[in-house]
């Protein structure tokens, strides 16, 4: 499919937008917390692809190609979003981006008790570096393995590792400054 629409089959990208838009919205979500900016970094993303379809050398790079793009954009959104976000600031995270979770068995109260967890672990995300997030995303959230993280974030594997390292100390120290013990 990729080949295809590298050769100018517009049906192909058609396909592969249907194929990795939910992919690229959780990435821009995760990264941003908020769903209307997570859209517009998908419209974003895909209109860079297929403008510079014919940079791509590689068809089997597309992956890490798609992600490095979105987070570009997710990079560009945050900046001129949020200079100044604080953990002390109340969450402006909206529902309905995590479709994955479900709880078919959980009770009312353990339901209130995972939302409110995974809202504290976004907020705390929310206050990480540029580096550090979107390590924690790509490999926890997405699940990507540390060399495909290193090619997305173009840097050697150990500094992919040690970001996700840092990243993830990051999370536990601002969980314990809102009042969590990790």
């Amino acid at each position: 499919m990729i080949r295809r629409f590298l050769k100018g089959d517009e049906q192909a990208f058609t396909e592969l937008v249907r194929q990795w838009e939910t992919k690229v919205f959780n990435l821009a979500w995760r990264y941003l917390g908020n769903r209307e900016d997570a859209q517009d970094v998908v419209q974003e993303t895909f209109l860079s692809v297929f403008k510079s379809a014919k940079n791509l050398r590689d068809p089997d790079s597309f992956p890490t190609w798609l992600y490095r793009i979105t987070l570009n954009h997710c990079r560009s959104r945050w900046r001129r979003r949020s200079p100044d976000l604080s953990l002390d600031d109340p969450l402006q995270c909206d529902e309905g981006g995590e479709k994955e979770l479900t709880f078919s068995m959980a009770t009312r109260s353990d339901q209130s008790d995972a939302l409110q967890t995974r809202d504290l672990i976004r907020k705390a995300l929310m206050g990480l570096s540029d580096e550090h997030r979107s390590a924690i995303i790509l490999k926890e959230y997405l699940g990507l393995n540390l060399e495909e993280v290193a090619r997305v974030m173009d840097c050697p594997l150990s500094t992919a590792k040690s970001r996700l390292y840092h990243g993830l100390r990051g999370v536990q120290r601002n969980l314990v400054r809102i009042g969590i013990r990790a």
